[in-house]
């Protein structure tokens, strides 16, 4: 296997972040139906590429969020060139946040997966500051993952009326 490097995330790789959050909701959500084709390809590639460009900007103090954005801290892994995985973080996007960081997304592809590339990248998003998060409540290889990491279910769940899917939350 080759080595992978953890780093924070640059404008440069806002195509190869589009790119693992593309494949990942893929074979984490669609191949297994737990979310409807449609709805995850209605966000195209092109799409994820510009948005991902807006947030590593801001994220790089480039400019300041307009709306609909937030300042948020981007880690990306890269293995071989390329990226293979990221880790975003913020102060929450809830206004009731049980804690002052949330990790709003974790993604690496799956040939990655088993390799420590997900717990690296975790490692250098959050460490062990407390935290919560949201995931889909019927992914269990995630929820082993975050509970291996000290997270817990608090109970509080939400439905996300873009992807129709239910999400409960993880905290530390």
């Amino acid at each position: 296997m080759t080595a992978f490097t953890i780093r924070p995330g640059t404008v440069a790789d806002a195509p190869g972040i589009a790119r693992v959050h593309w494949d990942s909701h893929q074979t984490t959500y669609v191949e297994p139906g737990l979310v409807r084709r449609d709805l995850v390809e209605a966000w195209t590639l092109r799409d994820r590429v510009m948005v991902w460009s807006a947030n590593l900007a801001i994220a790089e103090g480039r400019f300041a969020p307009p709306a609909g954005f937030h300042r948020m801290a981007i880690h990306v892994a890269e293995q071989g060139g390329g990226v293979v995985g990221w880790a975003n973080t913020s102060a929450g996007r809830d206004a009731d946040g049980p804690r002052d960081l949330e990790l709003e997304g974790l993604y690496t592809l799956d040939d990655v997966h088993g390799t420590g590339v997900g717990q690296a990248l975790l490692d250098a998003a959050i460490g062990d500051r407390p935290a919560y998060l949201w995931a889909l409540d019927r992914n269990p290889r995630a929820h082993a993952f975050y509970r291996r990491n000290g997270f817990e279910l608090d109970g509080a769940e939400k439905f996300d009326d873009q992807w129709q899917i239910t999400e409960v939350r993880f905290v530390r």
